[in-house]
């Protein structure tokens, strides 16, 4: 019930249903008294997208449930677990003011862990958009676009595509922030990209990424009007329990 719990929680979230936030507490709170591995897990899946996407801030509680959550895998001594755990940590710990560097080195070792295959190659696709994002926000655009573009590709290759939002809004905003030639035409092309890809209706890990980035270029392009209505529907499709992305502003 637990797991059932905690996986309606992240399906809802991928499409947008309000409940996804009670689903994902109810399903921690139900593995806390169970075993540790299943009480990693449900924090691991509280956050492991809704951090990247924005539907969560990595506050106070979300450090608080992580490092609980790490914790409890150093305890169980199970490789497994202690991927799951730094996953959820690391991605909560890029998203916190001052703590990115810790938060990359631990979605480090856990990249490394799937790449020895001790871990499923998933942790790929959710730790590496994250470093790239945070080699942009430290000035080197080049390693950011180089590590998001391989990112894509794997997810294009695997069909390990639930990051793949993520990922070209990583790509994307690093090409028009690096401006160099055949960057807008890459980030139009990668858009695209992702608009072409076949998905449920309502998936808001595809839907919300293209309107941002639709709503970016076409301020690029100095279409102000329809940047405006983009972040409209950007806003309004998050309006599911998302109430960071809610008051985003223009991007």
């Amino acid at each position: 019930m637990a797991g059932a719990t905690r996986m309606r929680g992240l399906y809802r979230l991928c499409l947008g249903i309000k409940g996804w936030r009670s689903d994902a507490d109810t399903g921690i709170a139900m593995a806390a008294s169970q075993y540790p591995t299943g009480h990693v897990a449900a924090i691991m899946y509280k956050y492991i997208l809704s951090i990247p996407i924005g539907a969560l801030v990595a506050d106070s509680v979300a450090l608080r449930e992580t490092a609980e959550a790490l914790q409890i895998a150093q305890q169980a001594g199970d490789d497994f677990t202690l991927v799951q755990a730094q996953l959820a940590r690391g991605l909560v710990l890029v998203h916190h003011d001052g703590l990115q560097q810790e938060g990359v080195d631990l979605l480090s070792r856990a990249r490394d862990a799937a790449i020895k295959q001790r871990f499923t190659m998933n942790a790929l696709a959710l730790a590496n958009p994250e470093i790239a994002k945070e080699k942009a926000r430290n000035g080197d655009l080049d390693g950011a676009v180089e590590l998001s573009r391989s990112a894509i590709a794997d997810m294009y290759d695997t069909g390990a595509v639930i990051s793949l939002g993520i990922a070209t809004t990583v790509l994307v905003e690093s090409l028009l922030d690096r401006g160099a030639d055949g960057d807008l035409q890459e980030a139009q092309a990668a858009i695209d990209r992702l608009a072409s890809v076949p998905s449920e209706p309502g998936l808001v890990l595809h839907e919300l990424p293209l309107l941002r980035l639709r709503a970016r270029m076409a301020r690029v392009h100095g279409d102000y009007a329809a940047s405006r209505e983009f972040m409209q529907d950007y806003r309004a499709k998050a309006a599911a329990d998302f109430e960071p992305l809610a008051a985003a502003t223009d991007p």
